[in-house]
């Protein structure tokens, strides 16, 4: 029987409570089917098993900031040693600036956190919660606020459909925020809400286009192009290509993986996408 160190990502699930409910959510629908609620217990033996094989952690959510605990959370992950103790949020709670001045001062040293798009428009309906573009626009100039020098802020775009009109503005809108570090991901087509053709578009369409934006604004933020594959970017963007750290038993190696330059650092592609659309699209 495998051991559960076999499994061990930098990432650590504290809760499965959302107070947006994203209609591209990966983590949501059947991914919830008989999960239970985690105590502090739980969520420390976790931590304790990702500082056995690294030296960095991440603390997801679904939103881990609705946990009542959660500045207790953060200090036991600092206490044990990390490098980097990081949380993704939406940032809505950190639009409260005592909470953002606590949390901060807690320990962390990175926060990632997901804007949806440069409107309330399109935000709050990609989130299906009204309101949540200015509670995460204010949790970012919270943030902002109240980092020091060693904390990383970095801002995650989740490209699809809907949203990927307003890609630049929403560049601008982060870089005038004062935001340094920006991620482009790809939504991935991993529960039944997210696998539509709607809201997932071709990985080579949405990719490119981004990456043309991107080119424009080198000079202002760091990028990184989250699971937009190699194969499916021109050979002029393919440095900018980040593999997402945490493994996906879903992805599935096509023909072209091969004789591909990249194979070590890419798993491959979701099987979910390949029932979408092909492979046609992907070229070395």
């Amino acid at each position: 029987m495998p051991d559960e160190k076999d499994f061990i990502s930098p990432y650590v699930y504290v809760g499965f409570h959302c107070n947006n409910n994203c209609i591209f959510c990966s983590e949501a629908d059947e991914y919830l089917d008989g999960r239970l609620e985690k105590d502090f217990d739980d969520i420390k033996h976790e931590i304790d098993l990702v500082r056995t094989g690294y030296d960095f952690v991440n603390l997801m959510g679904r939103e881990p900031t609705l946990r009542k605990d959660i500045l207790s959370v953060v200090s036991y992950a600092k206490s044990v040693g990390f490098r980097q103790v990081g949380l993704t949020t939406n940032a809505r709670m950190l639009s409260y600036a005592p909470f953002a001045e606590a949390i901060i001062g807690s320990g962390l040293n990175q926060i990632g956190i997901s804007l949806l798009g440069a409107t309330a428009k399109t935000h709050d309906l990609l989130s299906a919660a009204e309101g949540s573009y200015a509670q995460t626009i204010e949790g970012i100039k919270n943030v902002m606020r109240f980092k020091g020098p060693d904390l990383s802020v970095l801002v995650n775009i989740p490209l699809n459909r809907k949203n990927v009109s307003e890609l630049e503005d929403e560049i601008d809108l982060l870089i005038s925020l004062g935001v340094k570090e920006i991620n482009v991901l790809w939504v991935a087509p991993l529960s039944r809400r997210s696998r539509d053709k709607e809201l997932i578009g071709r990985m080579s369409e949405l990719g490119n286009h981004a990456a043309r934006i991107i080119k424009n604004h080198l000079g202002e933020a760091k990028f990184l192009m989250v699971e937009f594959l190699p194969c499916s970017l021109k050979k002029e963007y393919r440095d900018m290509f980040f593999p997402c750290l945490e493994k996906n038993p879903s992805k599935i190696r096509i023909t072209l993986c091969g004789g591909c330059p990249y194979v070590d650092k890419c798993d491959g592609v979701l099987s979910s996408y390949i029932d979408m659309y092909g492979d046609e699209e992907f070229e070395i």
